[in-house]
């Protein structure tokens, strides 16, 4: 009996130790993402990530805003190496698009051309990347997201969110109409724009464009 119970304690603890891994490297991923200025905590990420039905409300933005619904998209534009990541808020006041880049060190952000990345390893020199402008994607992002509106006057804010450890600097003048900001900045922005401009649409509006965005995604996620 002691034997297996011996063998019973060691399952739990090599479960419980696996457990724990997978749990500390989930927690990793969260803190160096969006979603920690989405939603209330990691617990609630955690019980709303399987589900895209889930993590189009968050407790946090409900206390802030109210009726709320987001929508997670990946977009590739011709002649793009890679997709790119899109998080779409729908609020009372209109959409937010958030071009959701990940380059960290020191950023060089330009009306036209590309952005310059200087990135510099620990105990080296640093180094000049180049990359395509995040403000060109989000404009040709929210041009194919209005094919798919309900209504075509539903006013839209676009937004590209650098990580907290990038450090942002203009080459020239900002961009009147495109805000190019840190996550930490990313909350109190929007929710200034929301307090002073009026609501525009009602719930069910609210839904609607939810739904017009994400009913075929979720599709494929019931399906698989």
């Amino acid at each position: 009996m002691s034997v297996w119970s011996d063998v019973l304690i060691g399952i739990a603890v090599v479960a419980g130790s696996i457990l724990l891994v997978k749990n500390a490297y989930m927690w990793s991923i969260y803190g160096r993402s969006i979603q920690t200025e989405i939603y209330s905590n990691f617990l609630e990420y955690q019980l709303r990530r399987k589900s895209l039905t889930k993590l189009s409300e968050s407790y946090y933005l409900n206390s802030v805003f109210g009726k709320h619904r987001i929508v997670y998209q990946m977009a590739q534009a011709k002649n793009e190496k890679a997709p790119q990541a899109y998080v779409i808020l729908i609020l009372a006041s209109g959409l937010y698009i958030l071009n959701v880049k990940n380059q960290s060190g020191r950023v060089l952000a330009k009306r036209k051309g590309d952005f310059k990345q200087y990135f510099k390893d620990r105990g080296k020199e640093e180094k000049l990347f180049l990359f395509r402008n995040p403000l060109d994607e989000v404009r040709f992002f929210e041009k194919r997201l209005r094919e798919k509106l309900p209504s075509a006057e539903c006013p839209v804010t676009n937004m590209v969110v650098f990580p907290k450890r990038c450090r942002l600097s203009w080459d020239g003048q900002e961009d009147g109409e495109i805000r190019v900001l840190q996550r930490k900045q990313l909350f109190g922005v929007i929710k200034e724009h929301f307090e002073k401009n009026p609501a525009v649409l009602t719930e069910g509006q609210i839904d609607d464009i939810f739904h017009a965005l994400a009913d075929e995604a979720i599709k494929l996620e019931k399906a698989n």
